[in-house]
């Protein structure tokens, strides 16, 4: 599917799922749909009229990577390529590009993520979970409540730890509530009271 505005084409990406909204994104010059089951496309549609320019406008946020720069953990990091930087007072990497940095520091962020799982899994009394890290689309996390895993999206690598753990909330609420309904929220807001000021800035892509 595409979709013209001023002129120009984008592409449309929809993505089905068991929720209950549709949810509108702009990335990398195409816009992300996420939708509910048999929602129609000319739903679909009437919503891109209503949002895709905004939405567009908007998508000259703050970059995870600049030419010199990389957010980590919510910090502004100068490099320059190639090059090195600390992680943590004792991790740190070497790496000849931006992609070789991503590389290097996913296997730092997937044990930082197995360790704040676990601390929330023991904090919210939840089973225990596979973790794993991959590049997602259109998601942060996602629960696998039949193979006990929960897949985090590299993306969070940038954000602050708040806004991280208000996704691991999210991801572990659905271990007590498989859906998004307010008795689901009502257990996230319980473990993560900004949870509402931290999606805003996911979404936003407020790093800090």
């Amino acid at each position: 599917m595409t979709y013209e505005l001023d002129g120009q084409i984008y592409e449309v990406e929809i993505i089905y799922k068991r929720i209950r909204n549709i949810h509108f994104r702009f990335e990398n010059e195409k816009y992300l749909i996420s939708c509910p089951k048999r929602t129609p496309v000319s739903m679909i549609k009437s919503g891109l009229d209503k949002y895709a320019r905004k939405l567009r406008d908007r998508s000259t946020k703050t970059q995870a990577f600049g030419d010199d720069y990389v957010y980590l953990f919510g910090q502004k990091v100068a490099v320059s390529y190639p090059g090195s930087l600390f992680l943590d007072a004792e991790t740190k990497i070497n790496f000849k590009d931006q992609d070789d940095l991503i590389k290097k520091a996913r296997k730092y962020f997937l044990n930082y993520m197995q360790g704040r799982t676990l601390y929330y899994e023991e904090f919210m009394k939840s089973p225990h979970y596979l973790v794993k890290v991959r590049q997602m689309k259109s998601r942060y996390g996602s629960n696998n409540r039949h193979a006990k895993t929960i897949t985090y999206s590299l993306t969070l690598l940038h954000y602050s730890p708040e806004i991280i753990d208000s996704v691991i909330v999210h991801e572990l609420a659905h271990c007590f509530v498989y859906n998004h309904s307010d008795k689901f929220y009502r257990v996230v807001y319980n473990y993560c009271p900004r949870y509402d000021e931290f999606r805003k800035k996911l979404i936003k892509a407020v790093f800090a």
